[in-house]
């Protein structure tokens, strides 16, 4: 490319935990550089964190409205090319919009929105204008996980799958540290900001969107049980779902922000007729096969875990592996951005992070999560034991 990208950011403050995996990715990919951001939710946070990146501070804004209302107006060698979204869940819906508005393309962390009606709002809206959109989930970029996706696809190794076994249990939310400072923690509890689900949208939609990628398969409907352990504490903080399959397999996805000690992040399972294939986050260069006869064959590819300096009172993610994975998913969406040809641009999102449809998939299996754990108000009948799984029509242009 003749020149870098340029990259503004929204969230991902001094002191968030996503804000510098974000920017390290941006760097490493060599071909996009950070050139403005509104980075805190107050403008001080913001201000303050454009110092520490060194920005020129008539590119560090004070909200987000600012930024997209000021970088529209500038020659377009001056503007930002695309926003990163970081900022609390339920800021993406907005965030996204507005950024829409001012003409923007937009790389976001999950959740794609909170809500089903946000979710198809948004859906039409960047159908309407054709912007690019990428959501940062980027399992499809680990290698061993390539190789995992390739031996489903082909049908040879596994044969026809019969269930799937997904875990995503971690413990640092074990203790109620939203009230003992923990920023983290602070806005995944409160509803104000992590949107109608705790657990289930942090943890929860990755299991559903790792199951049906590496499958292929598609959940039909689930019956689900979920809680807040915590005393005092609002939002989901463990779900455990039973999920069905369109070809008939069966599976579990196993959440917890309270699983005291745990720290390896999410792991997969998926058993066949004729062999079974495992990975873990805690060794994501490692693909184990298992056929009928319990002999193991580890495929060893990709980046190995290492030491990663994480802590048991932050969430999964700060680590090489997922860095990597990460900077591969924006040099893919850097890519789509310098692409002119439509079908190569759809091939390459398809292949490197979550796409419009797939983010409108997880939100509705949210949502049937949350209808089916709904308690009923008086006189009206309980949800059903198994919900199905429901994309309502997007409104018409």
């Amino acid at each position: 490319m003749s020149k870098k990208l340029r990259v503004g950011m929204v969230g991902g403050g001094a002191d968030s935990f996503m804000g510098g995996i974000h920017r390290e990715a941006i760097k490493a990919c060599g071909n996009m550089e950070l050139v403005c951001g509104s980075f805190g939710s107050t403008r001080q946070n913001s201000f303050t964190t454009g110092k520490v990146l060194e920005l020129p501070t008539r590119k560090v804004y004070g909200t987000y409205r600012d930024m997209f209302r000021r970088e529209s107006t500038l020659p377009e060698g001056e503007r930002m090319d695309f926003v990163t979204i970081l900022a609390p869940n339920a800021m993406h819906y907005p965030v996204t919009m507005s950024s829409i508005d001012a003409g923007f393309p937009i790389f976001c962390e999950k959740p794609y929105t909170c809500n089903m009606d946000e979710a198809l709002n948004l859906t039409r809206k960047l159908r309407e204008r054709g912007l690019d959109y990428g959501i940062a989930m980027v399992y499809k970029n680990y290698p061993a996980l390539k190789k995992f996706h390739e031996l489903i696809e082909e049908g040879k190794t596994v044969g026809n799958i019969r269930k799937m076994l997904v875990s995503f249990q971690l413990g640092w939310m074990a203790q109620r540290l939203e009230t003992a400072g923990n920023k983290q923690a602070g806005w995944r509890a409160d509803p104000r900001r992590s949107g109608q689900a705790g657990c289930l949208a942090d943890l929860g939609i990755h299991c559903f969107y790792l199951a049906e990628w590496l499958s292929g398969l598609t959940v039909t409907e689930l019956c689900a049980d979920m809680r807040p352990t915590v005393a005092g504490r609002i939002l989901d903080d463990d779900c455990s779902i039973l999920v069905r399959f369109n070809n008939g397999a069966r599976g579990v996805f196993l959440t917890s922000q309270v699983a005291t000690g745990r720290t390896e992040g999410i792991s997969i399972e998926i058993f066949g007729d004729k062999a079974a294939l495992r990975w873990s986050q805690s060794s994501p260069d490692q693909l184990i096969t298992r056929g009928v006869d319990g002999n193991e064959d580890i495929f060893v590819c990709g980046i190995p875990e290492g030491s990663d300096g994480r802590t048991t009172t932050e969430p999964y993610g700060r680590n090489k592996a997922y860095l990597a994975a990460l900077t591969e998913a924006y040099a893919a969406f850097a890519k789509i951005l310098t692409d002119r040809k439509a079908a190569t641009r759809a091939k390459i999102a398809e292949n490197s992070f979550m796409t419009i449809d797939e983010g409108l998939r997880a939100v509705a299996f949210v949502d049937a999560v949350m209808q089916n754990t709904a308690v009923p108000e008086e006189d009206q009948p309980p949800p059903p034991k198994w919900m199905p799984l429901i994309i309502p029509p997007v409104p018409e242009l």
